[in-house]
């Protein structure tokens, strides 16, 4: 088996793992309604489709910052290799979790994106957004 038909055969593999489904929006320019004044994010959607969502690490830090003290986790988002171009604050929406309905409709932001030769999956670093 050639390196090509390798890295062909581990993307076959790793899409088969991606069991969710998930929304992909690019952030905007705000919008303004010009009868209410409301301004609204403008998104562009970039991506519908298969993904997988995991922590990477059992613990999570607890950074202080501003008088403030955060719980960040360590976040990573797969996507098959052609499903686009990710960019640092895009946002991720779970549309769908079969195998943990915990995790439908929960938002993430891109932080790290992901590239690679011979890459099996985009594997992108996100972080939750607060509801």
């Amino acid at each position: 088996m050639s390196a090509v038909d390798a890295v062909y055969a581990g993307r076959r593999e790793a899409e088969a793992l991606m069991l969710d489904t998930c929304t992909v929006h690019r952030p905007g320019p705000p919008a303004t309604d010009p009868d209410t004044g409301a301004v609204t994010p403008s998104l562009t959607l970039l991506y519908t489709g298969p993904c997988k969502i995991q922590q990477t690490l059992a613990q999570s830090s607890n950074p202080e910052a501003g008088g403030h003290q955060f719980t960040v986790q360590d976040t990573r988002w797969d996507t098959p290799v052609d499903a686009g171009v990710f960019e640092v604050n895009d946002v991720v929406t779970m549309v769908e979790a079969i195998l943990d309905p915990q995790l439908t409709g929960r938002v993430y932001r891109v932080t790290d994106p992901f590239h690679k030769s011979g890459a099996t999956a985009q594997r992108t670093r996100v972080v939750a957004v607060a509801s």
